[in-house]
């Protein structure tokens, strides 16, 4: 006789693992994206406008 309470609970948990480790894996990128974002915000001015080329806009004075 075919178990499906057994089936049943071994794609749950599968899909329970695979929910896990994706969400692991998403707050990990929204770390690192914010992790970036601060570099990119504490870096001086001055090099933000030789990486883009100068094309930055002046500072209001």
């Amino acid at each position: 006789m075919v178990d499906y309470k057994k089936m049943y609970l071994t794609l749950f948990n599968a899909t329970e693992d695979a929910i896990n480790t994706l969400e692991n894996v998403r707050q990990s990128l929204i770390q690192a994206q914010r992790e970036c974002e601060e570099l990119y915000v504490s870096e001086p001015a001055q090099e933000k406008e030789s990486e883009s080329g100068g094309m930055a806009a002046p500072a209001a004075t």
